[in-house]
């Protein structure tokens, strides 16, 4: 029986199911509460599932275990470590933002200002950081299922189109079956060739970067442990939260499951019970990265980083069940998409198309133009993902990084800072933006977010307190 024979089944049962869960959910999401949140009755199970796999991506799957493979575990300081900072920041103000009765983020900016115009820019600029996200998962699942059906990538990025839209149409409840599932194939794939792959390697079961040396050296190669700042100071190391850490705690698509859950204390039990998970979840990944360059220390020489995971699984390590642990990663990139699309089509058609009107949209319409948004930010995500970045990870911590820059004053401002107003809350907005556009990708001592995302609060705090001046002034003149 031929590999691409197997490969095909195995992607013909995963189409099924996908298929199956979205036909099922269309009518479970006859409502805007239904269709963006919900109706707000989330249980811990299901909250964990979706929230995990909303989370791992395709910038932890590929990205991630392939800067490991490249530079060790450097890689963490720059990832995991400001990851499970940010999520550590969710849980702080998990009780703040779950008594806030909200559909969408913008909402919320919205609600705390008093502002319509905010509302609408808010969800604008969260939707082109989404479009551009989107295009790391499009990769991802166009890599993996390349090399699952032996087709051209372009091919197989068109595939992915069409899962997200199907498996986004169903609204929230789709969404969260399809994460269920995805992340249960998943962690059985990654602990099973986590096994595998430290088994090959004789003498230990804990992996380090003096453990590949010793071992690349054996077999006559040279390991160099690089880290991926040699060249900058420390303070790169702290700086870089400001991509991946403040850009995950200032994310919607994190934000909305909390809100999502019954109560308070199920999104507190969820972020815990997820944090431990993802833990034990990267501590597998490390450990296959490093092993994988013990075993084959060479695959950089013709693979580029976010294609040496698939590669080494479907040719290196290939067995009966290598195409279920492609799916999986196809999975992973399908659970990120899904959400991010869910929410462009939320907050374009609430945020933007519903606030123009004397009374709005109602609901069957804001429904309709949910699914039509859905369709617009994935045609235009499929389009810019047929040239798309080279490396997903550091991408993907720019994209957030312009998160953290203009929603950090805006949002945590909306939830712990009583005192800041409308006029504060539109200086940071332009000034985030402004900063993201002159400071984004460009190489200095710290991460560029770090100094932007200073701006924009700076911005906040200090036309917030002018605001409030002029106005006691006003009342003592009256």
């Amino acid at each position: 029986m031929s590999k691409t024979f197997v490969y095909l089944v195995y992607f013909g049962l995963y189409s099924l199911a996908i298929l199956i869960i979205g036909k099922s959910s269309f009518g479970e999401s006859d409502s805007i509460s239904k269709f963006f949140v919900g109706e707000r009755k989330i249980g811990v199970c299901r909250l964990f599932f979706t929230f995990v796999g909303t989370w791992i991506s395709a910038a932890t799957i590929l990205g991630y275990t392939g800067n490991v493979y490249q530079n060790g575990v450097a890689v963490i300081s720059m990832s995991v470590i400001p990851w499970f900072i940010g999520a550590l920041m969710l849980y702080a103000i998990s009780d703040r933002l779950y008594d806030n009765d909200i559909f969408t983020i913008p909402q919320l900016i919205r609600n705390r200002y008093g502002s319509k115009g905010l509302q609408v820019a808010s969800a604008l600029l969260m939707s082109g950081g989404y479009v551009l996200y989107l295009v790391m998962q499009i990769k991802g699942f166009g890599i993996a299922a390349s090399n699952l059906l032996n087709i051209d990538y372009k091919v197989a990025v068109f595939l992915v189109y069409l899962f997200i839209l199907y498996s986004t149409f169903g609204g929230f409840n789709s969404v969260t079956k399809t994460d269920a599932g995805n992340l249960v194939m998943l962690a059985i794939s990654v602990g099973v060739i986590y096994f595998v792959i430290v088994g090959k390697v004789e003498g230990t079961w804990l992996l380090t970067d003096g453990t590949v040396a010793r071992e690349t050296m054996k077999a006559g190669a040279v390991a160099e442990q690089k880290g991926l700042f040699r060249d900058y100071s420390p303070l790169m190391y702290i700086s870089m939260f400001f991509g991946w850490g403040m850009g995950l705690a200032t994310n919607p698509q994190y934000m909305v499951r909390i809100v999502a859950a019954k109560d308070k204390k199920t999104a507190k039990r969820m972020l815990l019970c997820a944090m431990g998970f993802l833990a034990v979840f990267y501590f597998a990944l490390t450990q296959i990265g490093l092993g994988l360059k013990i075993l084959f220390p060479h695959l950089e020489t013709f693979c580029a980083t976010d294609d040496i995971f698939v590669y080494a699984i479907d040719h290196l390590l290939h067995t009966r069940f290598s195409g279920f642990f492609l799916i999986s990663v196809i999975g992973a990139c399908l659970s990120t998409a899904n959400s991010q699309l869910l929410l462009i089509g939320s907050m374009l058609s609430y945020d933007v198309a519903g606030q123009f009107g004397c009374n709005g949209m109602k609901e069957e319409k804001l429904l309709v133009r949910a699914r039509w948004f859905i369709f617009i930010g994935g045609t235009l995500s499929l389009i810019l993902s047929i040239n798309p970045p080279g490396n997903i990870l550091f991408f993907g911590a720019d994209v957030w990084g312009a998160f953290a820059v203009v929603f950090t004053p805006l949002i945590y401002g909306a939830l712990l800072y009583p005192k800041g107003t409308k006029a504060g809350a539109y200086a940071a907005f332009i000034t985030g933006v402004l900063c993201s556009l002159l400071l984004w990708g460009r190489t200095t001592r710290v991460y560029w977010a770090f100094p932007a995302t200073a701006c924009s609060v700076s911005a906040y705090l200090v036309v917030s307190y002018i605001e409030r001046r002029w106005g006691m002034r006003d009342e003592m003149a009256e």
